[in-house]
């Protein structure tokens, strides 16, 4: 019996840390908080929308997209367009800006209180890339 206690309280404990997201608690503006290279937003609107802009390293408006988003309790969806921001130089290399064919899809969670998600298979093995702060 108390074997089964244990077992209940730890999945409890567990489904507990698990951090579930609603669409109203993501909306707002999103930034990186260390690319050297771009100046990088995104804005989830209400109803799904989003709206992109890139500058390159001179403040130089390069990309500025609309798209459709999603949120599943931990995971973001960015439907197509959607550029993958690695902060390379978008002045030296403006080809860089055509890749957006693809879809992003990330994790989120709290990082100190302030909501954050990354996006991209790459994510997950390179420390900050393609990762997003909640701004406002």
């Amino acid at each position: 019996m108390k074997k089964i206690f244990l077992i209940l309280l730890l999945m409890i404990a567990i489904i507990s840390c698990t951090n579930s997201f609603t669409e109203k608690e993501m909306i707002g503006i999103y930034s990186p908080l260390d690319y050297k290279n771009t100046y990088d937003t995104i804005q989830l609107n209400e109803h799904n929308i989003y709206r992109r802009k890139v500058y390159d390293i001179n403040k130089k408006l390069v990309l500025d997209t609309k798209g459709i988003w999603s949120v599943d309790e931990d995971v973001i969806v960015f439907k197509s367009p959607f550029f993958l921001n690695f902060d390379r130089d978008l002045e030296k290399f403006p080809e860089l800006l055509q890749d957006t064919i693809s879809n992003g899809v990330g994790y989120i969670y709290l990082n100190n209180g302030t909501i954050k998600f990354c996006v991209g298979q790459a994510s997950a093995s390179l420390p900050n890339q393609n990762c997003y702060y909640k701004l406002k």
